[in-house]
């Protein structure tokens, strides 16, 4: 809607990876893989908690439409119906 909106680089590259698979489904483990690298020290529930926060963010300017679909058992999307 021509608003900007503030986000981490992480949470930019989230939305990025999705954005540019639209409809493809990516499992927490793929994004973790895909943007933190395969040798990192951590755990891929971070992506849980990003997803969260990324949500809240495009709430306050979309607030009826909710661009990351979670795909139960499998991970996220990005659907911007």
């Amino acid at each position: 809607n021509g608003h900007s909106i503030a986000l981490t680089n992480k949470e930019y590259q989230i939305v990025e990876l999705l954005a540019m698979h639209q409809g493809q489904v990516f499992s927490r483990e793929q994004i973790y893989e895909k943007l933190w690298g395969f040798d990192a020290e951590g755990d891929d529930a971070t992506i849980t908690e990003h997803i969260k926060k990324i949500r809240a963010k495009l709430a306050a300017h979309a607030q009826n439409r909710s661009y990351i679909q979670t795909v139960w058992g499998i991970g996220y999307k990005w659907d911007p119906k």
